[in-house]
């Protein structure tokens, strides 16, 4: 302890070491805030996870920043006192700020960079959903600190100094650094063996899970094709004009939206490009391939489209002027004008009080994975874009049951790695083939919330079926 406030007193003499401290701890915390806003938002995040799971991993994250910053300034200190330091302190360093990286997420909805370590299911697939990575994070840093800090207490002591012995010493907080990174990678699979995680989600009232397997190992890559079909799947409605609508509006600004998809590696298609600016005959399918497209196709229609729903209900249950801080409005960042300005402006889409009602029978009884919220509370791209899906099927005659069965479908494609986990539940529990599963109940909290989803993984880890599907769909924002 005398070491690191020796090293504070000589290092933040100089004001410039402050800021530089103070700098780099502030940049870390934004990439985590952008990685975190990848895959989920604040809002859902409280939702969806305990108070002292959500306080616990966001006060290490602010931790680890700062220390991080700590850690890089000591050793720029060094450098520019040409002092010898270890090279493992700036190794364990980065891999600390990695491993922030990493465990940087929602256990629910996803962590952005967890898969590069190959592991699936996100935070979810570790026994403590993370945590443990930033305290692995946090002990690296701390060591650093601790290092870096005793060199420069030290410097001015001669018999301090390393000789030119060539020792593995100095070599061990690195390999005890790689050695962590490589535990990191192995703890799911440490959690799946011997079956000890903990859930750190909000209990929900839901239906029990079976305790019985009707079908024991199911294929895989035959459920995944029955959830997300190659050849996609395709509703009895056409585009007709709604692309060319939208762009005049100034609802979807065709250049940024041109430009957003070039930037993802998925430039938009010729098709897709008739479809905005021509419009098209062709029914609407959704497939591995168009599912992004579609997703912020749909996002803008609901997001313009005027209905009661938006204009009464439970968007405006904080106040109308709070409606603009959801992630479905002030997230929507493809239009000529801010989204506030289209929101439930435009009568695109007409429907009767009949269909009105099969709207809101659907709207009140589907939920998505990566919220607590029903469709009929659209905060998130991924209900806006549900919510003019059920108005455009039902403008053109659809049952509410032929909605459940297409939201089945296109959640599917939007959220592969959770229905993947649900088919494999109603496959090995059941027996059902993903057509035979009733769409209503898929679409419910049972099996489409946050909470629901878990529940499935946990019985699919005690059974040793957990499998990973493909990323698809996009994430919770353009």
């Amino acid at each position: 302890m005398k070491n690191i406030i020796s090293a504070f007193k000589i290092v933040f003499s100089e004001t410039l070491y402050i800021w530089l401290a103070l700098s780099l701890g502030f940049n870390l915390l934004a990439i985590y805030y952008f990685i975190f806003s990848q895959t989920t938002t604040f809002k859902v995040y409280f939702d969806s996870n305990l108070a002292y799971y959500n306080w616990l991993s966001i006060i290490s994250t602010v931790l680890i920043s700062f220390l991080f910053g700590l850690v890089l300034t000591f050793l720029i200190w060094l450098g520019k006192n040409k002092v010898s330091q270890s090279p493992a302190n700036l190794g364990n360093g980065l891999i600390s700020g990695f491993l922030g990286a990493i465990s940087t997420g929602c256990p629910v909805c996803g962590a952005f960079l967890i898969s590069l370590l190959g592991v699936g299911g996100g935070l979810a697939a570790f026994p403590f959903q993370g945590l443990e990575i930033k305290v692995i994070s946090l002990g690296l840093l701390s060591f650093a600190v601790f290092s870096s800090a005793q060199t420069i207490s030290n410097k001015d002591c001669s018999t301090c100094q390393p000789s030119d012995k060539i020792t593995i010493k100095p070599l061990l907080p690195a390999f005890v650094g790689f050695v962590l990174l490589f535990l990191v990678a192995y703890l799911p699979v440490i959690s799946h063996k011997y079956n000890f995680s903990f859930t750190f989600q909000k209990k929900t009232q839901t239906a029990s899970l079976t305790n019985t397997i009707k079908s024991s190992a199911p294929n895989a890559s035959d459920i995944l094709e029955s959830i997300n079909p190659v050849s996609g799947f395709t509703l009895n409605v056409a585009y007709g004009n709604l692309g060319p609508q939208l762009l005049a509006a100034g609802i979807i600004d065709f250049d940024k939206m041109k430009a957003l998809y070039e930037q993802s590696g998925q430039p938009l298609t010729s098709e897709q490009i008739k479809i905005l600016t021509e419009g098209s005959s062709e029914k609407i399918k959704i497939t591995p391939e168009t599912s992004y497209f579609l997703l912020n196709f749909f996002w803008a229609l609901g997001l313009a489209n005027k209905n009661i729903i938006l204009d009464e209900g439970a968007m405006t249950k904080y106040g109308a002027d709070q409606i603009g801080n959801f992630a479905s409005t002030g997230g929507w960042t493809l239009g000529t004008k801010p989204a506030m300005e289209f929101y439930s402006k435009f009568e695109i889409i007409r429907l009767n009080p009949g269909q009105q009602l099969i709207l809101e029978d659907f709207a009140d009884n589907s939920y998505r994975p990566c919220c607590s919220n029903p469709v009929s509370f659209p905060d998130c791209n991924h209900g806006m874009a549900a919510l003019a899906l059920g108005e455009l099927m039902a403008s053109q005659g659809a049952s509410s049951d032929q909605i459940f069965e297409a939201y089945k479908y296109f959640n599917s494609f939007w959220f592969p790695q959770t229905y993947l986990d649900v088919a494999t539940y109603f496959k090995a529990a059941e027996g059902k083939n993903w057509s035979q599963v009733d769409n209503r109940i898929v679409a419910g909290k049972d099996f489409s919330t946050p909470q629901g989803w878990q529940r499935v993984r946990q019985w699919l880890t005690a059974q040793g079926l957990l499998e990973k599907a493909p990323s698809s769909g996009g994430g919770c924002g353009v």
